[in-house]
């Protein structure tokens, strides 16, 4: 029965990706900046065609900015659950639920990024992987770690 619901929540998760959206368009409409890549060389070229957040589906993060954490803090962020039920930032260091993503928006990385660390849902403290995200687009930028890679 799970692999079942994985398999349809997979099969929808597909047909919302934003492989069917306008590529040189974003959210409003307007035109996208800089250099365009297709979903797939876009995968390759950053190196994450068979990353866990690509085999999720979270090319893109659907979190809205205003609920990225500050500047040298971070976020408890549970992807099954909608944004206005999230907890609020904390300070970085402090325990993370199994299965929750921790979200670090670090001083020290260029531009707007955050790193999204995912951990185990049956083992907790166990990081299964780690990816760089742009704020503005969600859009995904690199694997950090992923552990089935």
């Amino acid at each position: 029965m799970k692999r079942l619901l994985f398999i349809t929540a997979l099969g929808i998760a597909l047909i919302a990706s934003p492989l069917f959206a306008d590529e040189g368009k974003d959210e409003s409409g307007k035109g996208k900046e800089g250099k365009q890549y297709s979903e797939k060389s876009y995968r390759d070229h950053q190196g994450g065609g068979e990353s866990y957040f690509h085999q999720h589906g979270y090319d893109r993060l659907n979190i809205p900015k205003g609920h990225y954490p500050p500047p040298g803090e971070c976020r408890i962020w549970f992807p099954n659950r909608p944004a206005g039920q999230q907890p609020p930032p904390i300070k970085c260091g402090e325990p993370v639920p199994p299965g929750a993503w921790l979200i670090q928006h670090p001083n020290d990385i260029p531009r707007e990024h955050v790193t999204v660390t995912v951990y185990e849902p049956q083992r907790p403290g166990i990081i299964h992987a780690v990816g760089e995200f742009d704020i503005g687009s969600g859009m995904f930028i690199r694997v950090i770690l992923d552990k089935h890679t």
